[in-house]
């Protein structure tokens, strides 16, 4: 028996034990699957922000949710013996969302590391300091990838992955008028949309446009007419040169209490279980904070268009943008 290797309910009761001790506990999560420097590196930074180093182990149903099928290559339980022989790690315990922030809720660390490319407005951040600790960003290991050592090894039998941009429709790619926008008449394109989507689809990305619509079940259109208007945007789109790829959109209201309207990352869940998405290497743009709510709740990264979001709301994305072409330049740049 491993004895670095805990459940949840027994990783509770141990941080508890030593945060009475007056010790400092410091949390550290992802999937690991294959261990190089860079992790190593970032281990060792990790466990000298404090006196205990606990690190959450994305299980294999999670890393699958949010990297695709071609992940992990190694089980948790391997990971997970792997991780315990490594010095810098007191104990290793499993989650199975897609983010850690319930496990964080319970164990209420006083420094949580993160990488530096989800930087100090990560998901986690907010369950952190609700919890009295502090986001601690780890320094960028450059040179070392895990995807990009998957490929060496594994070379053409690696299924390609698969990874996606995700649009908000009203106020992202067209016009958002105060009445319900439901007829083509009324659906006008931002000067930015067609460069934009022009330039998106000669990229790998799969084009996914998710969308509340709400006016369903407040009876102020049918839902045949939601579907109409897809259906001849996505034709439209298409004489342009432009390519989508799918519309999510979700028909009811904010008090169904669903999983799909957005704020809820249903809809994006959804696109990845229909597309074996790698969710870590998509991206969310839209013009609203609930875009970036469902875009972090889903694990990928967000640039939200328009205005900036207050930061005593943590609600900030990883990127601001003027426009959805600005937008599509920042994705193309991080390639």
């Amino acid at each position: 028996m491993n004895i670095k290797i805990k459940s949840q309910k027994e990783i509770v009761k141990i941080v508890r034990i030593l945060k009475n001790q007056g010790k400092k506990v410091v949390t550290y999560n992802g999937s690991f699957d294959i261990l190089h420097l860079g992790h190593i590196k970032s281990l060792e930074e990790a466990k000298a922000q404090g006196d205990i180093l606990v690190v959450l182990l994305n299980s294999d149903d999670s890393v699958r949710k949010y990297k695709g099928p071609n992940h992990p290559l190694n089980s948790e339980n391997e990971r997970a013996e792997v991780l315990s022989a490594i010095k810098h790690i007191d104990y290793v315990v499993n989650f199975d969302e897609l983010n850690p922030k319930e496990i964080l809720k319970k164990i209420k660390p006083a420094v949580h590391c993160n990488g530096s490319d989800w930087g100090e407005n990560c998901i986690e951040r907010q369950v952190v300091e609700e919890g009295g600790g502090r986001i601690h960003i780890l320094k960028w290991q450059t040179g070392f990838s895990t995807s990009k050592l998957m490929q060496k090894i594994m070379g053409a039998r690696l299924k390609p992955e698969i990874k996606a941009v995700f649009l908000d429709r009203d106020g992202t790619i067209n016009i958002n008028k105060p009445e319900y926008t439901h007829k083509k008449e009324d659906f006008k394109l931002f000067p930015e949309t067609v460069p934009a989507l022009k330039k998106l689809s000669k990229t790998d990305y799969k084009i996914i446009i998710v969308t509340n619509q709400s006016g369903i079940a407040r009876g102020y259109f049918k839902e045949v007419e939601v579907k109409k208007l897809h259906k001849w945007m996505a034709s439209d789109f298409k004489k342009r040169g432009i390519r989508i790829d799918k519309v999510y959109y979700c028909p009811h209201g904010p008090d169904d209490n669903c999983f799909c309207r957005k704020p809820k990352p249903g809809m994006l869940l959804k696109a990845n279980k229909d597309f074996g998405l790698n969710l870590s290497k998509s991206w969310f743009i839209g013009d609203g904070k609930v875009d970036v709510i469902a875009g972090r709740e889903a694990n990928v990264k967000t640039i939200k268009i328009g205005e900036k979001t207050p930061k005593d709301l943590k609600l900030e994305p990883n990127y601001y943008a003027k426009n959805v072409l600005e937008a599509v330049n920042i994705i193309i740049g991080a390639k």
